[in-house]
């Protein structure tokens, strides 16, 4: 297997490496943070794999293409493409800095098409390949202090969507997993009460079930999965009573 993962220096893409990680298997592992990095390489390579890495931002193209044509190059090839490198932040709308909401669309949107767009003229070539973007159930539904996450998100389910049409005839499967809440750095950062939240293990064995299986959508957990369905069906003002509720604990608490 030749497999490219990105946000590869904690949660959920370290981990996602390392349930990979084995002899026979080439990891193309990408992510900002050299030290971490070098640590996961250090932990993948223990396992067997053979390790091609570079401390990447996602939203560097030009960057991002030739690291591309280097991992196929060197690996002869590519299966497996996992975008997995995202951000997230609560709206501040009122501060009137834009730079937080472009900055989860550059990475979250603009970075998933940096990772799998220039792989997809090899998987042509090849007649087959995988390539899998991590969205959210956030992005079923604008969520009231969290749009912009939400419609990043969003975004990257109907890119999958309409991508998975266009490449079917050429062999390609194309997977938008919508995680619920998984314990990570992002989720690390929440003040409120997260429903069935998940260890990143539990998390990481399910998405690669489900990428084992080519499942096109995978919604999880099941709860979570069910939510999605609804939550397009639920009226604003309820969203919107339910955001303040949750603004109002978070202010008791401080």
């Amino acid at each position: 297997m030749k497999i490219v993962i990105t946000g590869a220096t904690s949660g959920i893409g370290a981990a996602l490496a390392l349930h990979y990680a084995q002899p026979g298997v080439t990891l193309g592992l990408l992510g900002r943070r050299q030290d971490r990095l070098a640590e996961v390489i250090g932990r993948c390579e223990a396992h067997g794999a053979d390790v091609i890495a570079e401390p990447l931002d996602v939203r560097d193209g030009a960057a991002m293409r030739i690291f591309a044509e280097t991992f196929v190059a060197r690996a002869d090839g590519v299966d497996l493409v996992i975008a997995n490198a995202g951000v997230g932040q609560p709206d501040d709308l009122a501060s009137g800095d834009i730079a937080p909401h472009a900055q989860q669309f550059e990475i979250n949107v603009i970075g998933v098409l940096n990772t799998l767009i220039p792989f997809v003229p090899q998987m042509v070539r090849q007649q087959q390949g995988h390539l899998v973007a991590i969205a959210s159930v956030a992005g079923f539904r604008a969520l009231p202090g969290s749009t912009t996450y939400a419609a990043s998100k969003m975004a990257v389910r109907t890119l999958m969507e309409g991508y998975g049409w266009a490449l079917q005839p050429h062999g390609i499967i194309v997977t938008s997993i919508n995680p619920g809440f998984v314990v990570s750095e992002m989720t690390d950062k929440n003040e409120f009460k997260m429903p069935f939240l998940l260890s990143t293990d539990d998390a990481v064995g399910k998405m690669a079930r489900a990428i084992q299986r080519k499942r096109r959508v995978y919604t999880f957990p099941w709860q979570m999965a069910i939510l999605a369905r609804l939550l397009p069906y639920l009226p604003g003002a309820l969203l919107r009573r339910a955001w303040l509720s949750r603004s109002l604990a978070i202010v008791r608490a401080i």
